[in-house]
């Protein structure tokens, strides 16, 4: 152990000094308490041994400061003194004292306190090695979430869409980084507005993770690839899928038993721009609110079961004419 050995009394500094030396500790010693303060800051020390009274800084307020330091490892500190009524005890404690050793001191008592000293000492900088591996390893994860974050919202719409016929707003705030919550807005044919939002239960990243593979899988590119296409053009919705007939397949891709029981609701809609035909499908959530001025519309509860819940499952889609 670094030790800094602050006493007035010579004998006793020496003999400190050469005790602490013979027991294997590296010592450095200061015969007041102004010129142990300046020696602390100029070196790392991993206990301090202080003289209650000394001139100019007293013990007491060589141990504040020291406190007041604060700084990166523990300073675990024993106060020499002679005074042995409970208020100075107490007083010392209040000052940030650790421990304290009776003048004259005992070589054994110093022994077996300084021994508990170390302890402490060791069991510090341990803690504090511990903590530097778990901030940089929880550095790394949230690097890691930030950047899965920033893909999330890659996958979000970029832009609002405004035709003749229609324009949209939407808003996203997630309440983490990473969210279980997604929405979809795509003009497809340049006539029919595909809109979505989806929720998958629980939270965090396996819930992100199932998110970011729905949305995926709602992308409006061609071919069969994507649930929201139609190639044959048989759905009467040009080349995009009934809202029922996505809902169906997308529970038949995410299967119950795959997804360590977590699941999806989602409402589905799509708007013939032209006609204002809206096909709307719920897979277990709310109902769209639809306002005509500020009248609300009776919008007819058609779906089924939340996405992933039940293998199989069919779902029904309703048409509110806009």
């Amino acid at each position: 152990m670094r030790i800094l050995v602050a006493e007035d009394e010579r004998i006793t500094r020496v003999s400190l000094k050469r005790q602490l030396e013979g027991w294997g500790h590296t010592v450095a010693t200061a015969d007041d308490g102004e010129q142990a303060w300046k020696q602390f800051n100029a070196a790392e020390y991993d206990i301090v041994i202080t003289d209650w009274e000394m001139p100019g800084l007293s013990g007491v307020e060589l141990i504040q400061r020291i406190r007041q330091a604060g700084g990166t490892n523990y300073v675990y500190v024993i106060m020499l003194t002679s005074r042995s009524d409970k208020s100075d005890i107490v007083k010392g404690i209040e000052a940030g004292a650790d421990d304290f050793v009776s003048k004259p001191f005992d070589r054994e008592e110093l022994r077996v306190r300084l021994l508990a000293g170390e302890r402490i000492v060791r069991l510090e900088r341990t803690l504090n090695k511990q903590n530097a591996e778990l901030r940089q390893a929880s550095e790394r994860i949230h690097h890691g979430l930030r950047a899965a974050a920033r893909v999330q919202r890659a996958m979000l719409p970029q832009r609002n869409v405004v035709t003749p016929h229609v324009r949209t707003a939407w808003n996203y705030v997630p309440t983490e980084e990473l969210a279980g919550d997604a929405i979809g807005l795509h003009l497809i044919d340049d006539r029919y507005l595909v809109s979505y939002v989806i929720d998958v239960s629980g939270h965090g990243v396996p819930a992100a993770l199932l998110s970011v593979t729905a949305m995926h899988a709602m992308e409006p590119m061609s071919g069969a690839a994507s649930l929201l296409r139609d190639m044959t053009g048989s759905s009467g919705l040009g080349t995009v899928q009934h809202p029922s007939r996505v809902a169906t397949e997308m529970n038949r891709r995410f299967r119950a038993s795959d997804n360590d029981g977590r699941y999806l609701t989602m409402i589905l809609c799509v708007l013939d721009t032209h006609t204002g035909r809206l096909h709307i499908t719920s897979a277990g959530h709310p109902a769209p609110l639809i306002l005509r001025g500020t009248t609300p519309l009776a919008v007819p509860d058609a779906g089924g079961f939340p996405i992933a819940i039940m293998d199989g499952s069919e779902y029904e889609e309703t048409v509110v004419q806009l």
